[in-house]
């Protein structure tokens, strides 16, 4: 238990400014809101943005704080809100592209915060070296400038050492050099480092995994230099509890799985269904980050790089059967009222029997709907929708056919440096009502946030699932009936 003399969380970051990359990314909108609303006396927070045409930095602001992620805050302190600076930059250039008039204005800065990085799986490496990789050094030689600098938190992922299943809360050896990956990445061209990627990356699985391991060994030879943190997510997904149950605002990790089943689109999976799935609700995440950024202003020794695992343990994982099943349960009751088919499918390791499944059970009813659109004049889309599905499980084949153990141990030891008066707002403790409780929260929040349907609808829901379910079973019946029929009449007649 921590001493009395420590100052709190909100103490530490009462007049403090607050610099975040990636503030428009999903962990980014909730670090900012978080940040607001449980540490009313923070100074600015600046956000890097990049420009883009046809709008200015403030509407670009202005449309992911109009968004109901926000609407806790606004009804409790609407100017916070003012305390956000947009600052015009862009992580894939040097210096961050950020003006020196900008970091003149920025010269206060206490916390730092990188968030920015391409989640793409299948970016060309020269891109992805840019932006996961470069763009860590440029965060770090400019916040060794800041006068008042009090902790960096960089954010990762437990996935940048995806040849390992036992994760460990530490750096890990160097796969490559970091500046020759770099010097590579600013001299050659796209097409000849794709010449080379598998063997430059000794054929990780993907760009983002080994351009993030990259980047954390910047931040080893950078913790004499910086109050540093390396912080590595698992799966995030959607908020536990706060600011609103069940929020998120993308469709990647197991909810678009679990949506795109309860759609009735997705039936043909890539996956090991005994394999286990580790994910992290954002909401917890970010209460870590805060956490960890205060712990390293307050208690950590100069030079300490702390490393946190912010990932489930195995008694807090389930497999994706498991996921699999209970989110069938959970269609029963609250089932999506734009489904096109009853949820259903067979899922498979194999990649080759998934082509065969993907092209019979997905491809095939594809082109016979968008055919029936065209003939009635509206536009067709299911055929493009599936090449995204049959991509994205292609690109996450190696994750979902196979299992980490992450140990966390610094992660939860951040819930017993929490002072006493800081549990009720940083507390970082998560599945407190279950899992099954979790995912039911997880889909009801996908229904209304990502798919806008609202609740008032899931009774007339609930009258179209049974209709194609009863089509569902209908259409197998004459199915079966047809071959067994075909097969007596060509071979017992």
């Amino acid at each position: 238990m921590m001493q009395q003399k420590c100052p709190s969380i909100p103490a530490v970051f009462a007049g403090a400014d607050v610099f975040i990359t990636g503030g428009s990314g999903f962990m980014g909108k909730v670090l900012i809101e978080k940040l607001l609303r449980s540490c009313p006396q923070i100074a600015r927070v600046f956000v890097l943005m990049r420009a883009k045409r046809g709008k200015s930095l403030d509407e670009r602001l202005k449309t992911i704080t109009d968004g109901v992620l926000f609407d806790v805050l606004k009804g409790s302190n609407p100017d916070a809100l003012r305390k956000i600076h947009p600052i015009e930059g862009d992580c894939t250039q040097l210096k961050l592209g950020m003006a020196a008039e900008s970091m003149e204005r920025m010269r206060e800065v206490r916390f730092v915060f990188h968030a920015a990085a391409s989640v793409r799986f299948d970016d060309p490496l020269k891109d992805a070296i840019l932006i996961n990789t470069r763009s860590t050094r440029e965060v770090l030689d400019w916040a060794k400038t800041l006068p008042k600098l009090r902790a960096v938190v960089h954010i990762s992922t437990t996935y940048c050492n995806p040849e390992r299943m036992r994760v460990e809360e530490k750096i890990y050896p160097a796969k490559m050099d970091w500046r020759e990956a770099i010097r590579m990445a600013e001299s050659f061209d796209t097409a000849m480092l794709e010449t080379v990627k598998e063997k430059l990356t000794q054929f990780a699985p993907n760009t983002y995994t080994y351009t993030k391991g990259l980047a954390e060994q910047i931040c080893h030879e950078y913790r004499d230099d910086v109050p540093l943190v390396v912080f590595r997510p698992s799966i995030v997904t959607n908020a536990e509890s706060e600011p609103l149950v069940g929020w998120v605002d993308n469709f990647n990790g197991p909810i678009g799985l679990l949506l795109g089943c309860a759609s009735g689109v997705v039936r043909a999976g890539l996956l090991d269904l005994e394999k286990r799935i580790n994910c992290i609700p954002v909401d917890v995440s970010i209460k870590a980050i805060i956490v960890a950024a205060w712990k390293r202003a307050t208690l950590d020794a100069p030079g300490t790089l702390s490393v946190y695992n912010s990932a489930a343990e195995p008694e807090k994982t389930i497999n994706y059967g498991m996921m699999l099943y209970d989110g069938k349960v959970l269609f029963d009751r609250t089932p999506l009222c734009n489904m096109l088919w009853a949820p259903g499918g067979t899922t498979t390791s194999n990649k080759y029997f998934f082509y065969l499944l993907f092209f019979c059970c997905q491809l095939l009813p594809a082109l016979f709907v968008d055919a029936l659109l065209r003939v009635a004049g509206r536009a067709p889309f299911l055929l493009k929708l599936n090449r995204k599905i049959f991509d994205a499980q292609v690109s996450l084949r190696y994750f979902m056919n196979n299992e980490w153990v992450f140990t966390n141990e610094n992660f939860k030891q951040l819930e017993h440096t929490l002072m006493k008066e800081d549990r009720k707002d940083f507390s970082t403790n998560f599945f407190l009502c279950g899992m099954m409780e979790y995912y039911a929260s997880a889909i009801l929040g996908g229904r209304r946030y990502l798919l806008k349907e609202p609740d008032e609808n899931i009774a007339d829901a609930l009258k179209k699932y049974r209709r194609l379910r009863v089509l569902n079973y209908a259409l197998k019946g004459t199915m079966v009936c047809l071959i067994v029929y075909y097969i007596y009449s060509r071979y017992l007649v």
